[in-house]
């Protein structure tokens, strides 16, 4: 029995973990761009739903009107878009969580192999002192006889 010597590989285990808590933070944080990007479009929406609502009340020309009405469904395409988009980064973010969910579990793994190792090793060495001890001591007690 050695001492934990996979030091190395715990090293790497966390650099690993450390990567994948990186990731994890970008992809929340790209995601809370297009959610707040989602939000912007949706109050020019609704900005431009009601000016289109009032100028129809009140006499406009019928260009302007069509003009109101393209804006809006290009608003329209757009918010589709950004949800679209929104939901491809919340994949995104779900994923780059399972896989430092993951990464964290072999960290812990290998945590608990090293501390497993280095009990047992200290179990030896404890064996092994007891065992002179004892043998220094039966020395001693056949030299005093």
């Amino acid at each position: 029995m050695k001492p934990f010597q996979l030091d190395t590989v715990l090293d790497h285990r966390k650099r690993l973990e450390d990567i994948a808590a990186g990731r994890l933070f970008t992809a929340q944080k790209e995601k809370k761009i297009v959610k707040e990007k989602l939000y912007t479009e949706n109050r020019k929406l609704d900005s431009l739903i009601r000016k289109a609502e009032e100028l129809q009340s009140k006499t406009i020309p019928i260009l302007d009107l069509i003009n109101y009405e393209n804006q809006i469904n290009f608003l329209k395409n757009n918010i589709l878009a950004i949800t679209k988009k929104l939901q491809e980064k919340s994949k995104t973010l779900r994923q780059e969580r399972q896989k430092l969910i993951e990464k964290s579990k072999e960290r812990q793994i290998m945590e608990s192999l090293k501390e497993q190792q280095n009990r047992l090793w200290r179990q030896y060495l404890d064996k092994k002192e007891a065992a002179m001890l004892d043998e220094i001591a039966i020395v001693r007690y056949d030299g005093e006889r």
